[in-house]
């Protein structure tokens, strides 16, 4: 791994969201575990930022229909999911859209605040049909992983419609290897990465992106977390074994019969057993049993 070279194809670097990285020489079957290994990060591991609720004036609901947009709210939500976003921002981020007809509605009509992008700004959203037309939604957006259903994000402000979210920055990823060889050293690899975004990233900041989430992954191999002690238990106090006799549910004969030998609290009984209590004088079955409910209702327990 010494001699490991990185370097990207200039021409191929310049189209918008494509981007085709070499990287060789590679050790024998290194090719394929970095390949499949960047691959499956990029497609499932790369956060984005995706619309999960919009607020539609004029709709409750989904299905609505809203008047002077000719397309149906089932339509425009659609188009809405495509809309790509790239922020600067932490948390969620709300922006909002209001346009007048008659005439088309695009992603670049929506108001967005300082640090978000829109980088599909002529995405065509609805058309609206006349000029007492108008279409106003309020957005809110965050950032995510992969796909999440629009269950998973319900709000339960009124008149919010949550939807699908795609946060995945990556539209595809190739990979290909080949053999090589350097020198009189054969059976060398070299890697072809192609990698294609929705703009909202570029397919180098993709790759080292993903380099990172692996060799922070690798590390915890490396230099494993030390498992957190677990916490000291604490002691379960008693408080009833600071009791007297006479404060507690039992015949005056028995109390008096268990102070003669010398029982004043229930502290007093802790770890005795049943044959102990036998052996008090005036103290027969009947009442020791009765004895024994008492103290266990109280957290004392009179071994068998």
């Amino acid at each position: 791994m010494e001699n490991f070279k990185f370097w990207i194809s200039k021409k191929e670097e310049e189209s918008k969201g494509y981007g085709r990285f070499i990287l060789s020489p590679l050790p024998q079957g290194f090719g394929d575990t970095f390949g499949n290994s960047l691959r499956r990060v990029l497609l499932q591991h790369m956060p984005g930022v995706a619309i999960t609720r919009i607020r539609v004036k004029g709709a409750n609901h989904s299905f609505a229909l809203i008047k002077g947009v000719k397309e149906d709210l089932i339509d425009v939500i659609m188009n809405i999911k495509k809309i790509r976003i790239k922020s600067k921002r932490e948390g969620l981020v709300k922006f909002q859209l209001a346009k007048k007809g008659p005439g088309v509605v695009k992603a670049g009509d929506i108001k967005i605040p300082t640090g978000v992008e829109i980088t599909n700004p002529d995405l065509v959203l609805a058309n609206l049909a006349d000029r007492q037309s108008e279409l106003k939604i309020d957005f809110e957006a965050e950032k995510g992983v992969g796909y999440s259903l629009a269950d998973e994000h319900k709000s339960e402000k009124m008149r919010w419609i949550s939807v699908d979210a795609i946060f995945s920055p990556i539209v595809k990823v190739n990979y290909s290897v080949k053999d090589i060889r350097i020198g009189k050293k054969e059976g060398m690899n070299e890697l072809a990465l192609e990698i294609w975004t929705n703009q909202t990233i570029s397919s180098a900041e993709a790759l080292k992106k993903a380099a990172e989430i692996l060799e922070k992954g690798f590390s915890l191999i490396v230099k494993p977390a030390k498992k957190p002690a677990a916490p000291a238990k604490k002691e379960v106090v008693n408080d009833s074994l600071s009791l007297y006799l006479e404060e507690i549910d039992l015949p005056l004969r028995l109390v008096n019969a268990l102070k003669k030998s010398g029982f004043k609290k229930l502290a007093d009984f802790e770890d005795l057993k049943k044959s102990d209590l036998l052996k008090v004088k005036n103290v027969g079955d009947k009442s020791c049993d009765q004895l024994i409910k008492v103290l266990r209702s109280r957290g004392v327990n009179i071994k068998s």
